[in-house]
């Protein structure tokens, strides 16, 4: 009997580092995955903030960016004239665009209103409620500016 008893608890604990092995496997793929494969990487931007809270302020851009008051967002602005949820910054297509998420100030790009989602070039100028950013690409560390 007391064999049997030291048997059960061996596999039982053996059932239980296979368990946590494979839920850290699991974890490990999972955060993995959200890597994009090699061939489809974003061109790496940032933006400037040169009107607002903090100008100078440089802020590297990830694949999605949200931009708004709200402190849920990648890029918060303390501005009172920016909605709490008020545009993206997203790279889609071998392309960055902005799009505006219904802002009741709007978003504006190069001081024209963005309507539906438009493509971003390097040394554009994004308008969000009284802050201004300047979008740049990056080509090995270094800021190119196309204009």
């Amino acid at each position: 009997m007391g064999e049997l008893l030291l048997t059960l608890r061996l596999v039982l604990a053996a059932l239980l580092y296979l368990f946590l092995g494979v839920a850290l496997y699991v974890l490990w793929r999972g955060l993995h995955q959200n890597e994009q494969p090699p061939g489809v990487a974003h061109t790496q931007a940032q933006v400037i903030i040169e009107q607002g809270d903090e100008p100078g302020r440089c802020i590297a851009l990830r694949p999605v960016m949200a931009i708004g008051r709200g402190a849920a967002n990648h890029l918060p602005l303390n501005d009172p004239f920016t909605s709490t949820h008020h545009a993206m910054l997203l790279w889609r297509d071998n392309l960055w665009w902005l799009e505006d998420l219904g802002s009741h100030n709007g978003t504006f790009l190069n001081d024209k209103r963005v309507n539906q989602p438009t493509p971003l070039a390097s040394g554009d100028r994004i308008r969000v409620g009284q802050t201004i950013l300047r979008f740049e690409t990056m080509n090995e560390g270094r800021v190119v500016n196309y204009e």
